[in-house]
């Protein structure tokens, strides 16, 4: 996530042009101005990056479909008075209609992308404690005797309740998708133990697709693990887009998107109250991943997910664990909130960073003194004035053009780790720029 919103700043501050083809929204909705739509065998353009593309689309499906349906009441009007008087007085005007009509232009009925439709259903509720950890530590075991083990996480002892949606975050090879596997039980850990709770029932998705016989057909793969009958499977597998001879084909023969199609039809089966889901955007094109988020969002059970899609982490995560330098950090809030807040739980977050929580409780306890004056402050508080805002405006806006400075800088340096923090210090001075705009407002509004 680093690296891309790196790329995003630098792409802002480049000069020249560019085409992309991606499937990060957020990033789309920074880098963009214009959108090309390729469906159907025709290519449309739209103005403005992803979110208003999606705005003036509906718009235009919209627009398509009236005419649409205009043209095809006239057509049935049309046709029926043709048939009553092509043999009558009014013949000679009936086959004028019809000459017209032959020449007609026939407006096409728009086409829209199909859409899956599922949803998630646990059978029974687990308990009010999904799971818990004590002094975990996950990794791998010594590929030899008497070699070291591969230690790549170490867990604050924490609790999963449930209805939590976690987001699990963290660069490229620190061990999410190890952490997740040592959860389900597929690794052991190198200490430590997870302590699942009451009724709980996991499902997990693979990002790999592990769980995937690539040997079966897709009616066969789906078939081992309900009582559907083989037309009870094909009306099923009508649902994720496996239409016809489709669901005879072999697992081995199937595209990125259509093996995760197959892998969540399988996850909606199982009735599972805990979904643990590593990397389920992978492969899955907007729509797709729009419509997961969607049934996700209404899933009552209990949701930890590794994903690097920031839109998809913002729509779903109340909570982020978050692994930095080798030990798994919990955070409140979703992607946004942790990048700009970061309010961590307060926790026994292990060694490496026992220092710094050891530090947090001290503001805790303001001195009587400082209490006492900042009372006797607060019953002289000056009421600000527009020009005291419009003063701040100026000066929160300085540090926008400032902050725009210092990224281009960043960014023609190549310094990531700067243009991670700049990008968010610039969010934040944008935000404050925002507030100071609807105080002034505000004021102006009063008597």
């Amino acid at each position: 996530l680093a690296a891309l919103e790196w790329l995003e700043t630098y792409l802002l501050s480049w000069k020249g042009a560019m085409m992309v083809v991606a499937h990060d929204r957020y990033f789309l909705d920074k880098v963009v101005s214009r959108t090309i739509e390729i469906a159907f065998g025709r290519i449309e353009e739209y103005p403005g990056n992803y979110t208003k593309y999606l705005h003036l689309r509906e718009e235009r499906m919209e627009r398509r479909l009236r005419e649409y349906e205009a043209q095809q009441a006239h057509i049935a009007h049309t046709e029926e008075y043709i048939r009553r008087y092509k043999a009558g007085q009014r013949s000679r005007e009936a086959r004028g209609r019809q000459k017209l009509l032959d020449r007609l232009e026939r407006v096409e009925r728009p086409q829209d992308f199909p859409e899956m439709h599922f949803e998630f259903n646990a059978v029974v509720d687990s308990g009010q404690l999904v799971l818990s950890t004590q002094k975990l530590v996950v990794g791998y075991v010594p590929a030899y005797p008497g070699g070291e083990p591969n230690a790549l996480v170490q867990v604050a002892d924490l609790e999963l309740l449930r209805g939590d949606r976690v987001g699990l975050l963290g660069p490229n090879g620190a061990g999410k998708t190890t952490l997740l596997r040592t959860i389900i039980g597929e690794l052991p850990p190198l200490s430590g133990q997870v302590y699942p709770g009451h009724n709980v029932r996991i499902g997990y998705y693979s990002q790999t697709h592990a769980g995937l016989n690539a040997d079966r057909t897709i009616i066969d793969e789906i078939r081992q693990v309900s009582v559907l009958s083989e037309e009870g499977a094909r009306s099923f597998l009508g649902r994720f887009l496996f239409t016809g001879d489709d669901v005879f084909k072999p697992i081995g023969a199937l595209s990125g998107g259509e093996r995760s199609r197959v892998a969540l039809a399988k996850l909606t089966l199982l009735g599972s109250n805990v979904l643990i889901l590593d990397e389920p955007t992978n492969h899955l094109d907007l729509q797709s991943r729009q419509f997961l988020e969607e049934v996700l969002g209404e899933f009552e059970g209990t949701l930890l997910f590794v994903s690097h899609d920031r839109y998809f982490i913002d729509s779903l995560a109340t909570k982020v664990w978050v692994i930095e330098d080798g030990v798994l950090i919990p955070y409140m809030g979703n992607y946004t909130e942790y990048r700009t807040r970061k309010r961590p739980i307060v926790l026994d977050i292990p060694a490496p960073l026992k220092s710094n929580v050891k530090s947090a409780p001290i503001e805790s306890k303001p001195a009587p003194a400082v209490a006492k004056s900042a009372q006797k402050k607060s019953a002289k508080v000056k009421v600000r004035t527009i020009e005291d805002v419009e003063h701040e405006i100026e000066k929160a806006e300085e540090r926008v053009r400032a902050l725009e400075g210092e990224l281009s800088e960043a960014a023609l340096r190549g310094d990531a780790a700067q243009l991670v923090q700049l990008s968010a210090d610039y969010e934040q001075a944008k935000a404050r720029v925002d507030e100071l705009l609807i105080e002034w407002e505000q004021l102006g509004t009063l008597p």
